[in-house]
């Protein structure tokens, strides 16, 4: 790819991709190619605009749910979740906290084994909180998923080391995104972009369970 195509991407999530050459456009995202390596980053993590231009299609019942009608079961199930206490919510903020330092290990660049020793700790408190969250709630999906996330990565992680498969940056952005998601749902920050990235998600999560 010509340095002359060398472009920066933003994620709506702040995530920013400078002088990134796109290496391949797949069905629900693009693998760019920086200086830091080679990421996928996913249709449903970048603007509207950038989803137009690789003519990218959100499933309809997100685009319905915010256009037609904003008071739709699909557009109020997060701030229809029924409440919890706020201990909760400060013990799952802060365990999603706890996941910062897998981010600074990764991102630094360690082995399989670092990064599988700071995650031990975390996954007893991830288990333990999701069992405080009722079954089919949204949040104990997210945040279980989140954690999914830092596992595949761990996994891949150690495959790599061993000659098999890339370094798992796409998986480890997922991880980051659902981190992200949950965090703004448990803030009660959520922009309507974000929550369209947030239905995007559970879409993609009843398609491939």
């Amino acid at each position: 790819m010509s340095p002359a195509l060398a472009e920066d991407f933003k994620t709506v999530n702040g995530k920013e991709y400078k002088d990134a050459t796109i290496n391949r456009v797949e069905p629900d995202g693009i693998v760019l190619k920086t200086k830091s390596g080679i990421s996928k980053v996913y249709f449903v993590e970048l603007p509207k605009e950038v989803q137009e231009r690789f003519h990218y299609n959100p499933p309809t019942d997100v685009a319905r749910s915010s256009t037609q009608n904003p008071n739709t079961t699909a557009t109020s199930e997060i701030e229809g979740l029924p409440p919890i206490t706020v201990e909760l919510k400060d013990e799952i903020l802060n365990a999603l906290k706890m996941t910062d330092k897998l981010d600074a290990l990764y991102k630094g660049g360690c082995t399989s084994a670092e990064f599988i020793t700071a995650a031990v700790p975390v996954e007893s408190v991830f288990i333990k909180l999701q069992a405080k969250l009722p079954k089919g709630d949204p949040r104990r999906d997210l945040f279980a998923n989140t954690f999914d996330a830092y596992q595949q990565t761990a996994i891949a992680m150690t495959a790599y080391e061993r000659g098999r498969g890339e370094r798992p940056i796409a998986m480890f952005r997922t991880a980051e995104l659902r981190k992200f998601l949950l965090t703004k749902i448990l803030e009660g920050t959520m922009t309507p972009e974000e929550k369209k990235v947030y239905y995007a998600w559970r879409k993609a999560l009843e398609t491939n369970p």
